[in-house]
């Protein structure tokens, strides 16, 4: 790819800017050192034979995971000691103290975050004398309040786990909800993506690599072009709940540990494969019946990895390098390419299904120094190059024609650790990521479009045909993050203070061929959509700011949890240029503008964990805390002034000679010709401030949107190799934003009804009335002024205040009467309960899994324009919409084989139908023609309005089963040597459950159809696949 000299000049800037921003840190804090998040520990009391407490103990913990070998520490006047920032791994402990004999204590296994309780008792006898207790390693952390969920490199490799990714993640922890994945068909970005991982009802991802974001900055935050190389990962966390004062958010924070390499040589290799005849076919007849006739297929797919550690110089300098090609191709359930490209025609091919291509190709290294006995420095770099043809948005052939080429795009961070005394430990780390994803416009060799082929969307089946939407030759989403922290341990205390840092750079432009889009209605043309393409955007995050104190505190059996966290976010934009366009006809330049957003915010997070029969074999935990919303670039870009201004416009269209050509002057804002009146008369115009937020929800202490979140659990250790929990968990939002339309107020809204179609599929056979609807009057069609504001002003009882519990939401009976300003409810609300076990048998038996369930209640019952927000505004999603049940397992056999299998048994998604309601149904009710009509000239049957004969998460899917199997077969090749081959058989079951159903209610209505809203998924779940691998390591 060639990159112009103005790209060129922006890569390298960016670059320069990142790079003395490490320098410096790497000079200021060479001496310092880090207390990594989601750091291990080990705790304890030491006690003699009486039970009297025994201070200054030396305890020192040693784990071949130790660069340095040996952490030590002494036991306070209490007899306690804790020892924090250790590396996940196998430790041995011991103690020693004059008079008594030595007390070692091994196999201590530690994963991340876990902090195990190891006491002792010591004898009085010669210091030489070991007394040495082997034993399971404890499986209840007795002092942490985090939900967490931990999962090891080495269990990755024994599931059936195909091509790491995030989706491994989500099928191993139950309550998380991500996107559908069949020993990884979905692709590499889908089963990557964070954006459609929700839990609990929270919604928002952090991906962090060793504990810094590396999520792009656009939006809210939580999309991704980088994909971290799981060869780099020791460990994978996931936190979704109870999350300290180290994080901002409520979501859930996916933390990867880098690997290290070591003063002895590893190398690894790794590949797994499948291609075409290896899957079978799960179009069952019902699926036929609903009108499917091809189903997703696999017709290649590879990912391999190579990676080799070790010192450059012993105990000084290690190295660690791995290198990454993936790549995949499949076939799109129900979607060929066009026999009639270039026209208003879709005819599909099937002899040409359509399909989704990527390939990447990733290689990175890492160096840690040991600049001193106490101090290490570690570096990064991970250069990627990322192909995809056809990513997410599977809805339409032109996808499979189009293509992203996310390069060059990689991560690279420094961090510096060292642990100044035994008490003392300082943290400092630097980190930049590259994200972008170009959709470029014709004239690419991917291309298969012509620059005057106009995007074409068919209402009955949301599918689109002819063109992309729009096209973007420029999303670049960087993002820079800077943290340092101190700690200062003690037998009882463990505090640590910090600061966190983030900026961000969102640069997207936007093209469109025309300039228009167009909606037909079973073929018929009904409307276009107008846009004021192109143009470019320039957002940025200047600072967001966190500022975190944190404790834990041990007082006998009980150990608290507290802390106080500071959020700042201040965004802005650039000065912005944009030239003349088809329905701006003159070039505009904007100035900076700053404070875009500018939050403060104080957070405070308190939890306690009792440690019930004082032997570290149950915990009884509960956790409260606030949480402030995930934001990226996202509120800087919905006040940029060139968003702002308007940017797309819709108008209907009477296509009455049927030329498929609208025979009117687009850029008259008034109904002329077969087109109606523009929605917004604000569109064409230079005008920034036709839509805009209210300082009242853009600047202020406290204003940003927020949730309360609160767990409470136990767990017990019933047998020295398994562990149960069981909980219940809550959180609530609050603050929220709506938008007011100035120029309208609720009078200006003309009520009207319409009859359901009889149908048995609908509730009671259909044929009701479905009322509450309302449309603008005709004169005030058109009219707009946009603001922002917060939904407290509009609230008569505000159920959404930040007190602890107080949160009940309303009910449709409630809201009766609620019909003007200032008299409606807003509330957002889930709670759920889980139980899970877990188990660590030895001998590479390992048992893991849950069932978890919940409820979530929304209500967004105001008036503010509409009288119509009150239809459905209050909403239910109940426990057999929630209710997930996930099992993993591995088990050794015979002869070096060994048999692994993950299990889930999943809610099915809801389903709507929206029924395009025409004008000539509505007008008798309504007493006129919808004002969008117009003149009569422009108002058809084609004019239609969505209604909805369904109210939502009152009808779901049949629930979802997969069966994932592995099996492996291990051959030594030597004393370090092992060769693994592997025969994976993922949706075991050929299970064909239908994940998204077509919701417009027609002819095509509950057919198997993409969803975007959720992650761009397969109708269906993908047929059986057999996949192969091998591994071999030294």
């Amino acid at each position: 790819m060639r990159l112009g000299p103005s790209r060129c000049t922006r890569i390298l800037l960016t670059a320069r800017t990142v790079l003395r921003r490490l320098l410096v840190l790497s000079c200021v804090l060479l001496s310092s050192a880090a207390w990594a998040q989601q750091a291990s520990g080990i705790a304890g009391v030491v006690r003699d034979t009486s039970g009297g407490v025994l201070p200054g103990v030396t305890v020192e913990a040693a784990s071949p995971a130790l660069i340095e070998k040996v952490r030590s520490v002494v036991t306070d006047g209490e007899g306690r000691f804790n020892i924090v920032d250790l590396r996940p791994g196998t430790y041995v402990v011991t103690f020693s103290l004059t008079g008594f004999n030595t007390f070692k204590r091994d196999g201590i296994a530690l994963t991340a975050g876990f902090t195990a309780t190891v006491n002792a008792d010591m004898q009085v006898g010669a210091l030489a004398e070991t007394i040495t207790v082997t034993g399971a390693a404890p499986l209840v952390d007795t002092q942490n309040v985090s939900q967490q969920k931990v999962v090891s490199a080495e269990l990755l490799t024994a599931l059936p786990t195909a091509s790491k990714a995030i989706q491994n993640l989500v099928t191993l922890t139950p309550g998380m909800n991500g996107t559908a994945d069949v020993g990884g068909s979905s692709g590499l970005y889908r089963s990557n993506g964070p954006r459609a991982a929700t839990f609990h009802g929270k919604a928002g991802v952090k991906v962090l690599y060793d504990g810094m974001n590396i999520l792009s900055s656009g939006g809210t935050g939580v999309s991704n072009g980088y994909l971290p190389n799981p060869a780099f990962a020791e460990e994978s966390t996931v936190e979704t709940g109870g999350i300290s004062a180290e994080n901002s958010g409520a979501g859930i924070v996916i933390n990867q540990i880098p690997k290290t390499g070591a003063n002895t040589f590893t190398f690894t290799a790794s590949i797994l494969a499948t291609g075409t005849g290896l899957q079978s076919d799960n179009v069952t007849d019902e699926l036929r019946d609903r009108g499917l006739t091809t189903t997703s297929k696999v017709v290649h797919l590879y990912d391999g990895n190579v990676t080799v550690g070790g010192p450059f110089k012993q105990d000084r300098l290690w190295f660690f390098i791995a290198g990454r090609m993936a790549g995949n191709q499949n076939t799109v359930v129900n979607v060929f390419f066009n026999k009639t490209p270039h026209s208003p025609f879709y005819t599909p091919d099937p002899d040409r299904p359509g399909y989704r291509k990527e390939w990447l190709k990733s290689l990175g290294s890492r160096l840690t120094w040991q600049t001193t006995q106490k101090t290490k420095v570690s570096g990064v770099a991970d250069f990627q190059g990322f192909f995809n043809r056809g990513r997410g948005e599977f809805a339409d052939p032109v996808s499979a024609a189009s293509a992203y080429n996310l390069s060059p795009q990689g991560l690279f961070q420094i961090t510096l650790n060292s642990v100044r005394t035994s008490k003392l430990l300082l943290e400092a780390g630097g980190s930049f990521t590259e994200n972008r994803w170009p959709y470029p416009s014709p004239g690419d060799r991917f291309m298969r479009v012509n620059p005057d082929d106009i995007n074409i969307l068919e209402l009955s089946t949301n599918f689109q045909y002819n063109a992309k939407q729009f096209y973007t030759n420029v999303t670049d989403q960087f993002r820079a993050a800077e943290r340092f922290s101190v700690a200062y341990v003690t037998g009882s205390h463990a505090f640590k203070g910090g600061v966190q840092v983030e900026q961000g750079i969102n640069n997207q432009d936007q093209v469109v061929h025309g300039n228009v889009n167009y909606a037909f209605l079973s073929g018929v043309p009904n409307r276009i959509t107008e846009y004021a393409t192109p143009y470019l955007t320039k957002n940025r995050v200047k600072a967001d700011l966190g500022l975190y104190i944190q404790d834990q505190w041990t007082l006998k059996r009980l150990t608290f949890n507290y802390g106080l966290r500071f959020d700042s976010l201040n965004g802005g934009v650039p000065a912005q240029h944009l030239a003349a366009t088809q329905f701006v006809p003159v070039a505009r330049d904007f100035a900076p503008v700053s404070g875009l957003p500018r939050w403060t915010d104080l957070e405070p997070r308190m939890g306690m964990s009792y440690n019930l029969f004082g032997n570290g074999r149950t915990a009884l935990k509960v956790s409260l805390g606030r949480y402030v919303e995930q934001m990226g670039a996202g509120i800087a870009n919905d006040n940029n002034p060139i968003v702002a201004s308007v940017l797309t416009v819709t108008r209907t269209w009477n296509d009455a000679n049927r030329n498929y050509s609208p025979d009117c002057d687009l850029t008259n804002a008034a109904a002329n010709g077969e087109c109606g009146a523009l929605s917004n008369v604000n569109f064409g115009k230079n005008n920034p401030n036709a839509s805009r937020y209210s300082d009242a929800v853009l600047h202020g202490f406290g204003v940003r949107n927020y949730a309360w979140d609160f767990g409470t659990e136990v767990q017990h250790q019933i047998h020295p190799a398994l562990s149960v929990s069981g909980g219940y968990y809550r959180n609530w939002a609050g603050n929220f934003r709506v938008q007011n339309n100035l120029a309208v107020t609720p009078a200006d809204y003309d009520p009207y009804c319409v009859k359901a179609p009889v149908d048995a599929r609908l509730p009671g056979g259909g044929g009701y009335q479905v009322c509450g609807l309302y449309d603008v009057a005709p004169a005030k069609f058109g009219l707009g002024n946009l603001l922002t504001t917060s939904a407290s002003d509009y609230v008569a009882q505000t159920q959404t205040y930040g007190s602890p519990f107080r949160v009940n939401c309303g009910s449709p009976g409630s809201l009766a009467g609620v019909a003007l300003r200032g008299n409606g409810t807003t509330c957002g609300r889930s709670d759920f309960f889980g139980v899970g076990f877990n188990t660590r048998f030895g001998r590479g038996i390992q048992l893991g899994g849950g069932v978890d369930t919940g409820r979530t209640v929304t209500d967004n019952c105001l008036v503010i324009d509409s009288p119509q927000q009150l239809l459905n505004c209050h909403v239910v999603t109940p426990f057999k919409a929630q209710t997930q049940i996930k099992a993993f397992g591995t088990y050794p056999l015979p002869a070096d084989f060994s048999l692994s299998a993950t299990f889930q048994n999943l809610s099915g998604a809801p389903y709507e139908a929206n029924y395009p309601a025409s004008n000539a149904e509505i007008a008798p009710s309504l007493g006129r023609n919808l004002a969008a009509c117009g003149t009569g000239a422009t108002c058809t049957a084609t004019t239609t309005v969505p209604v909805p004969l369904i109210p939502p998460m009152t009808v779901f899917l049949p629930r979802r089963t997969q069966l994932d199997l592995r099996l492996t077969k291990t051959v030594r090749l030597g004393p370090k040597a092992r060769l693994q081959a592997n025969v994976d058989i993922y949706n075991a079951l050929n299970g064909s459950s239908l994940i998204a159903a077509n919701s417009t209610y027609g002819p095509r209505w509950l057919q198997p159809a993409s969803d975007n809203a959720i992650g761009g998924v397969d109708p269906i779940l993908p047929g059986r696949l057999f996949q192969f691998g091998g591994r071999m390591t030294f």
